[in-house]
């Protein structure tokens, strides 16, 4: 019906039935979870970069004291260590992925939940071409989702493969409007 993910989802639910009965694997609501936190990670690239052509990040591209950092400054790999501007990254990466691991083993009463309730079925997928329904739809947020995952990649692809930095990649592609 919907292809691949259809397939990725039925592959899995026969393999691991344990798993799959509690929402584990590749599942709508996964998608729609890695969706939010491509879309926050984004944010995260733009207010950074924002910050840093703004002069709010204290030295960005100094290398961080490993006596006063220990571990977090030899992150970077190689001899030149980590940096301001990718600590500050890396740590609101890390402060939400710990409050989304929150959200999926305890989740509030009015949060949707990743996992599933005994007895509780996934939603249909979408499919590969979701409708366009403007708002705060559920196709909406997979159009957004899936495009800030894009986005990601494509960010995180062509710093690796420039040797430019996130930010000023970032700053690149929106013609410099950041710094």
């Amino acid at each position: 019906m919907y292809g691949i993910f259809t397939k990725a989802m039925a592959d899995f639910k026969s393999d691991f039935p344990q798993f799959a009965k509690r929402g584990w694997g590749a599942t709508v609501k996964a998608e729609t979870w890695n969706g939010r936190h491509a879309m926050f990670g984004m944010l995260v690239f733009w207010i950074t970069a924002y910050c840093k052509g703004h002069g709010l990040i204290p030295d960005p591209s100094m290398v961080l004291d490993p006596k006063m950092w220990g571990p977090l400054a030899d992150l970077g790999g190689g001899a030149g260590g980590i940096s301001n501007e990718r600590a500050i990254i890396l740590i609101a990466h890390v402060h939400v992925l710990l409050v989304s691991i929150a959200a999926a083993i305890a989740p509030f009463s009015f949060q949707d939940k990743l996992l599933l309730d005994e007895g509780e079925t996934d939603l249909e997928p979408l499919g590969l071409i979701p409708d366009m329904k403007p708002g705060l739809t559920r196709e909406a947020e997979t159009w957004n989702g899936r495009l800030a995952m894009l986005g990601v990649m494509v960010l995180a692809g062509g710093a690796f493969g420039t040797g430019t930095s996130v930010l000023d990649l970032t700053n690149k592609m929106f013609g410099g409007v950041f710094f």
